[in-house]
């Protein structure tokens, strides 16, 4: 008998998504884009039927988006995407300003080379969505210009951080309809982020990262604040208010690439 020969099969890995990983990615996107809107109730016969899946990886991506902090579930009640409230902000930045400076001196110090060209192309496609009107793909872009700054940690545990702390500043965005003028400012400061980078100054880098993180916390605590003027309720201290749930569209499937990262933007 003939062994079979293997010489001609493909051996680029194939990246293997579960069921519950789908749901998970979807729901996840809709939330932080602000489609399902903060405070909705999220039904889960509404997703499983609108994503085409059972109930039971729905149940499994809403345990780990409560885990995310993107999602809360009441007792008797279900799940609701979270509200934010001004100490949200303050907690979630007052940790992101810390871990965003440990990877900016960690970046600013490392060999710029490539890595300078990814931040530069970054910043070109950024500027072209700001000109399309193209917000979801700038917030895509920024998270994307943040990833690659952590990636110099080479640390899967900092990056499991950093998509944590994504997840929740881009609720915060997307809660405070994406705080008007605030992503050109953005803009403009990863290209200043950059440009110290790419001189290797860690020194610039750092207060020009703080300085970013600072205007972010403050454009977004304004735009909370004047939200909140009618009257508004927070998940957790009061009663979330019924909302309608709209349409999901189903991912879809990963490509088969080494890398099947994905991103969500940021301030």
């Amino acid at each position: 008998m003939r062994k079979p020969r293997y010489n001609n099969i493909a051996t680029r890995l194939v990246p293997r998504i579960t069921l519950s990983e789908m749901a998970h990615q979807a729901i996840r996107r809709n939330i932080i884009t602000g489609a399902l809107a903060p405070g909705s109730k999220v039904v889960v016969t509404t997703l499983a039927k609108a994503l085409n899946l059972s109930p039971t990886p729905i149940n499994e991506a809403l345990a780990a988006l409560e885990r995310e902090g993107l999602v809360v579930n009441l007792p008797h009640r279900g799940y609701f995407v979270w509200t934010v409230t001004p100490k949200n902000i303050e907690e979630i930045f007052s940790v992101r300003e810390v871990f965003e400076l440990l990877a900016v001196r960690s970046c600013a110090s490392a060999s710029p080379g490539k890595l300078a060209e990814q931040l530069q192309k970054n910043l070109r496609q950024a500027r072209q969505a700001l000109r399309a009107n193209d917000l979801t793909r700038f917030s895509d872009l920024d998270f994307e210009f943040h990833r690659i700054i952590w990636s110099t940690l080479n640390n899967s545990l900092a990056t499991r951080i950093g998509d944590l702390i994504d997840g929740q500043v881009r609720l915060l965005v997307a809660t405070t309809a994406r705080a008007p003028g605030r992503f050109r400012g953005a803009c403009e400061e990863h290209c200043e982020i950059y440009e110290a980078i790419r001189r290797g100054n860690a020194a610039r880098a750092e207060r020009a990262m703080k300085k970013h993180i600072r205007n972010a916390k403050t454009a977004l605590e304004r735009a909370v604040a004047e939200k909140s003027k009618p009257a508004s309720s927070a998940t957790g201290g009061g009663t979330p208010p019924p909302r309608a749930q709209p349409g999901l569209r189903r991912p879809r499937a990963p490509r088969m690439t080494h890398d099947s990262s994905q991103g969500g933007p940021r301030e």
